[in-house]
């Protein structure tokens, strides 16, 4: 019953169709009122023409974001002439004094398949945001070609942050040296300028502290090494200095020196599965980490640790190394006590 009623309702509907496609193609005659007739019949529509795009510019819209108060800060714009033929740029207008354009001289001629660029410029004077339009009218005769501008300005901020709040070494043996990475970041909006990266303190030394400019949003890393001579324990500070005068970042370092033992750490492990091209050796003093990278490509699965402090506990992780030098995950930490002296 449900099959015979659905087979119904099919036919109804292509019957419908089948009418519905006589009427929009078959004129036919009705008698109005009165005697009158009729014609109806299929309705003409004009075709539409549109216009052919002759310039393309790229980007397609420019943003400026959160610009330092009393900055400015410029974006290059390119056109392009996509015709058939030759145009002429004849003039380029901001309907905004918050922008400005420069770096092009009007009129000019871009022949088909050339680009000619322009610089917007914006200055942000209060916090807040704006908005525009940059008009660029040619010789096609056509509705200039619009840009659309928004840009959004904020409080200066010089601000340099560190990937650490502090860095300590904790029981270095005398005669050997540990090295920790500390990253620094510019997480201001505006650029810093850094004179200089150093370290005070006898036992500490810097890898990497040369003069350099940070965009937002940028980082330098640098090494900070211990190396003491006796034991005991020590301070000192990293200092990263603005060109401008003054200090951008003072961070406290503080380490241990102890007594060196004579004995060592042999570590073995489970050799891969897969072909491997070595082994990296990694060691810590606390079980969670950090761990600090103390060997290069092992070939074999084993390793000895020197150079220890007499007492201590070290743990150690490892991992395996592919052809292309990418490396696997930590293995399980394994803990290893030195004898006191």
């Amino acid at each position: 019953m449900v099959g015979r009623l659905l087979c119904k309702c099919l036919n109804l509907r292509s019957f419908c169709k089948s009418v519905l496609v006589l009427l929009a193609i078959s004129p036919t005659t009705t008698h109005a009122a009165g005697g009158a007739t009729a014609t109806i019949g299929t309705a003409r529509t004009e075709p539409t023409i549109t216009a052919p795009v002759l310039m393309e510019v790229t980007p397609d819209a420019v943003s400026f974001v959160d610009v330092p108060v009393g900055e400015t800060y410029t974006q290059t714009v390119r056109i392009t002439n996509i015709s058939e033929g030759t145009l002429q740029i004849k003039g380029i207008t901001a309907s905004s004094t918050d922008f400005r354009v420069t770096g092009i001289l009007l009129p000019v001629v871009v022949a088909r398949g050339t680009s000619e660029s322009f610089t917007i410029a914006y200055r942000a004077k209060a916090e807040g945001g704006t908005g525009g339009e940059i008009r660029i009218v040619t010789s096609s005769g056509d509705a200039p070609l619009v840009l659309r501008v928004r840009a959004s300005a904020a409080r200066d901020q010089r601000e340099l942050t560190a990937s650490e709040a502090d860095i300590d070494f904790e029981d270095v043996a005398v005669g050997s040296s540990s090295k920790k990475e500390v990253s620094l970041t510019n997480s201001g909006n505006r650029e810093l300028r850094i004179s200089g990266i150093s370290v005070s303190g006898a036992d500490f030394s810097l890898s990497g502290g040369g003069a350099v400019n940070l965009s937002p949003g940028q980082n330098v890393s640098v090494e900070v090494n211990f190396a003491p001579k006796s034991a005991g324990r020590q301070a000192g500070s990293l200092m990263v200095s603005s060109a401008e005068g003054g200090s951008l970042l003072e961070m406290p370092l503080t380490a241990a020196g102890a007594a060196s033992s004579q004995s060592a750490v042999k570590l073995n492990w489970e050799e891969s599965p897969v072909s491997v091209a070595g082994y990296v050796v990694y060691r810590s003093a606390e079980p969670s980490g950090p761990y600090m990278r103390i060997s290069s490509a092992v070939p074999s699965a084993e390793y000895v640790d020197t150079g220890l402090a007499a007492g201590h506990t070290y743990y150690y992780v490892v991992t395996a190394l592919d052809a292309d030098q990418v490396e696997s995950e930590y293995s399980v930490p394994i803990s290893a006590t030195v004898p006191a002296v």
